[in-house]
């Protein structure tokens, strides 16, 4: 590969660069039609601020000749009237920095501001070298005569401004104005000298100021880069497993907000990838014991260590193992239903009091035999809501099987019911061991157990109310816990009593 095409792919490649050459290129433009609008501005302004004083100053001579003068003088005898004319004209010329002159009618220049001064030849005007040979040609005479002449041309080989005016006298015979003659005054193109010098000046001005822009826009640049390039370092990071990189944030700008939610969105990939790191690990854990107990039991009973009389006892466990890792199977594949969208919801419009009895009867056998009051069945009255029966049944269930298993010999389990206007909101308490506060935000969490105040649930799996909770935000509802002192513990679930599933990307 050439070093050009290297080159073109670096810049085509390069965001830096890019935005570099766009500013810079914008910022040469805008000064390009600067300058030329400011030369064009003052070449029009010089022109047109000449072109009003040499009219100003030709109309005024063709004013004082047409009361001095008649047809018969407008040639080059010498008068004291001419002379002081072409003193007038010598200082007019050299106040206006231009040649002023007049003509005859046929365009011979008869006074000029070089005979002012100069003593008559023969009792006439002597001519000036500078004017030798110079006459005015027919068509700018037919322009001047029609009514002046302001143009642009050149005269003795250099571009000039022209301003032709005619001379008028009343005729003495009929009255009517004539034209006896023209003056003209012609300046070199000053405009332009003046133009180039603005031009020449903003120039160096705009040397300058591209390299204090150039500097400026590579400074601001770089700054508006260097986030961009911080979030592509921290994708290529990401894309290999590592979430610890943050994109520093200086401003609280577009790009400032957008290195926060890329911050953000890391943090939030970092706790995804822990939490899949954990359940990975939690899920190996609670397989892998139920089946260790399983194998171990079998090998023992075939290969004799576990007397035969025994055998049956021994099964029995296997039994109850088999049964939890099957529980545990279908909570995992019930959980992966559910978050994955594909759980079927079919709802129905029963009475939620009645479903909660019947699931109290499911423990009747373990409240007996930990003598627990069932407190608040009295209080309760059929209330109605369409949701799905089985899912809520798993709810109930749920909540139900912690309030027997952590409950006190002797204790209670407390249940109330409020209705209002749309929702329904399940109290179910229970005395026995509480959950410390710090722990109550996180008993909803997946494969999260509290095992400093509830223990006793050796062979949970963590999964139980994490699996409640889904549900519950499946039906638009919500549930929580409480714990107001370390000796009972209470969950809450409200649920609306028209059917109103959760919006999937809402929640997303």
């Amino acid at each position: 590969m050439s070093a050009k095409t290297k080159l073109g792919r670096l810049i085509s490649n390069n965001i830096f660069t890019k935005y570099f050459i766009l500013f810079a290129t914008i910022f040469l433009v805008v000064l390009t039609i600067l300058g030329t609008t400011l030369t064009f501005l003052v070449h029009a302004y010089t022109q047109n601020e000449n072109t009003r004083l040499l009219k100003e100053n030709t109309q005024y001579i063709a004013g004082s000749i047409r009361t001095t003068f008649i047809a018969q003088d407008m040639n080059r005898r010498y008068s004291v009237e001419k002379d002081m004319l072409c003193s007038s004209l010598n200082v007019i010329s050299n106040s206006i920095d231009a040649d002023v002159f007049v003509c005859d009618v046929e365009g011979n220049i008869i006074m000029c501001k070089e005979m002012a001064d100069v003593l008559p030849f023969l009792g006439e005007l002597p001519g000036c070298d500078y004017h030798r040979g110079n006459f005015v040609g027919d068509s700018l005479l037919k322009s001047v005569y029609e009514g002046g002449y302001v143009g642009k041309g050149s005269v003795n080989g250099q571009s000039s401004y022209i301003v032709g005016c005619p001379i008028y006298s009343r005729n003495t015979i009929n009255g009517a104005d004539q034209i006896i003659g023209s003056v003209f005054a012609i300046t070199h193109n000053n405009s332009d000298r003046l133009a180039h010098a603005v031009t020449r000046m903003f120039i160096i001005s705009a040397i300058a100021c591209l390299l204090i822009g150039f500097i400026c826009i590579w400074l601001l640049t770089k700054n508006f880069v260097k986030p961009l390039k911080q979030m592509s370092t921290a994708a290529k990071k990401f894309a290999i497993g590592d979430f610890s990189y943050r994109v520093s944030i200086s401003s609280d700008d577009e790009l400032g907000k957008l290195g926060m939610a890329f911050n953000e969105m890391a943090n939030s990939l970092d706790a995804l990838e822990s939490s899949r790191r954990s359940f990975v690990s939690n899920v190996s854990h609670e397989l892998r014991t139920p089946m260790t107990s399983i194998g171990g039991f079998i090998d023992g009973i075939l290969d004799g260590t576990i007397p035969r009389d025994k055998a049956d006892y021994y099964l029995n466990i296997v039994s109850s193992e088999i049964k939890r890792l099957s529980r545990l199977v279908v909570a995992m594949l019930n959980m992966s239903r559910i978050e994955s969208g594909s759980f079927e919801m079919k709802p129905s419009n029963y009475d939620l009091s009645d479903q909660i009895i019947h699931v109290l009867l499911t423990f009747e056998q373990k409240i007996e035999e930990k003598n627990i009051e069932i407190q608040g069945l009295e209080n309760i009255n059929p209330v109605y809501i369409v949701a799905d029966t089985d899912m809520i049944y798993q709810v109930v269930y749920n909540i139900f099987d912690n309030a027997v298993k952590f409950t006190n010999d002797g204790g209670y389990i407390r249940i109330e019911m409020i209705e209002t206007e749309d929702e329904i909101e399940t109290h179910i308490k229970n005395s026995g061991i509480g959950i410390d506060k710090d722990e109550l935000s996180r008993v909803f969490e997946r494969f999260y157990k509290v095992d400093k105040s509830r223990s006793l649930d050796a062979k949970g799996a963590g999964l139980g109310l994490y699996i409640v909770k889904m549900m519950v935000d499946m039906h638009s509802g919500s549930i929580w816990a409480k714990s107001d002192d370390e000796s009972s513990a209470e969950f809450i679930f409200r649920l609306p009593k028209s059917y109103k599933p959760i919006n999937k990307k809402e929640k997303k």
